[in-house]
C-alpha cells in the first residue's frame, strides 16, 4: 500500500475520532471511558464472557483487561463466578447496577450521535450508514 494511502486512511481515523466525540464521550458526566463503556456493551451481550475472551476481542493487553475488570468489580458493576466445567475460567456478568450504568452510557451516546446526524437530509444519512457498512464489509474479515 502507498504511504499516500496510509496517510489518507490516518486522516480519516484521526476526522472520525474527533467526529464521534471519542475523547470525551463518556467522561464529561461519567466515571467509566469510551473503552470502558465499550467493554461494559460486550459484557451485556456475551453468554460465558470471559477476561480473556474481552482482551482477545479488543486487542487489549490482559493486565490492563484485568484493571479494568477490578474497577467494575468494585464499582458493583460486574460479579465474577467459576465454570462449572473447567474451575480455571471465571465468567463475568453484569449486576443490576452495571446494567444501570451501561444503560446511562448507551443513553449518552445514542443523543451524541443524534446530535452529530442532526440537519443532515435523511437522504444524506442513508449514503453515510450504506458507507459505514461497506467500511465494516471490507475491514471486517481483518479484525476475527
Amino acid at each position: 500500500m502507498s504511504g499516500n494511502n496510509v496517510q489518507k486512511i490516518k486522516r480519516f481515523n484521526r476526522f472520525y475520532t474527533r467526529t464521534m466525540g471519542l475523547f470525551n464521550l463518556y467522561t464529561d458526566e461519567s466515571p467509566y471511558s469510551a473503552t470502558e463503556a465499550l467493554i461494559l456493551f460486550e459484557i451485556s451481550t456475551r453468554n460465558d464472557c470471559t477476561a480473556a475472551y474481552l482482551s482477545n476481542y479488543f486487542l487489549l493487553d490482559k493486565s490492563y483487561m484485568s484493571r479494568i475488570l477490578k474497577h467494575f468489580e468494585r464499582d458493583g458493576l460486574i460479579v465474577k463466578s467459576f465454570s462449572e466445567e473447567d474451575r480455571r475460567i471465571q465468567h463475568i456478568k453484569l449486576t443490576d447496577l452495571g446494567g444501570e450504568a451501561l444503560k446511562t452510557l448507551a443513553d449518552k451516546a445514542s443523543l451524541n450521535v443524534e446530535s452529530m446526524i442532526d440537519g443532515i437530509a435523511e437522504k444524506e444519512i442513508e449514503v453515510l450508514i450504506e458507507s459505514m457498512q461497506k467500511i465494516e464489509e471490507i475491514l471486517y474479515p481483518k479484525i476475527r
